[in-house]
């Protein structure tokens, strides 16, 4: 409770139709880096493929991050989207919501998490169950680096992303760099 109270929250999205959409609460306290939930849709998964329509609009999205944010004016935040998101980047700000493009610099990006990590200033809680699997799996591409160049394998990187553009977007370079 004590480090809800002190932080600031943002809601951050890697947005999908065919791949899974995650939105991820974050809060920040200055040092430390919480991911505290997550949402997830996955049109591919067994719950979507019981549905008529498994994918979903960018207004059932923007309802599920209404839901997701909550109504509560004190928990109303800034929310960073993949910037390829563009209709529904519109959708949102069309609603209301205060919404910033994701700088997409993923070799950077990666670094800067990884940085966090290492030193401990990134901190998922349990329940964010796919994100902790997927950052499990983000590699990086065997067949890209015989090739020079430094790519992650795009694949299971939907939460990984979503945070990417957290990080790389919203923090200042001196909270990420190597100490």
């Amino acid at each position: 409770v004590g480090m809800l109270a002190t932080s600031v929250r943002h809601i951050t999205c890697d947005y999908g139709t065919t791949n899974p959409c995650v939105f991820l609460d974050v809060r920040d306290d200055g040092k430390d880096i919480w991911v505290e939930n997550e949402y997830r849709w996955d049109s591919k998964s067994e719950e979507a493929r019981r549905l008529p329509c498994p994918n979903k609009t960018d207004a059932e999205y923007a309802d599920a991050m209404a839901e997701f944010m909550t109504d509560d004016p004190e928990l109303q935040c800034q929310i960073i989207v993949d910037p390829s998101a563009k209709s529904f980047i519109t959708e949102l700000r069309n609603r209301g919501f205060y919404v910033k493009e994701g700088d997409n610099n993923v070799i950077d990006g990666i670094r800067a998490m990884s940085n966090l990590m290492g030193n401990k200033h990134l901190h998922i809680h349990k329940r964010c169950t796919g994100l902790i699997k997927e950052l499990k799996s983000y590699v990086w591409d065997e067949k890209a680096a015989q090739r020079g160049e430094e790519k992650p394998v795009k694949m299971q990187d939907h939460g990984p992303d979503g945070l990417r553009y957290y990080v790389y977007t919203v923090l200042p370079e001196w909270r990420y760099a190597i100490t």
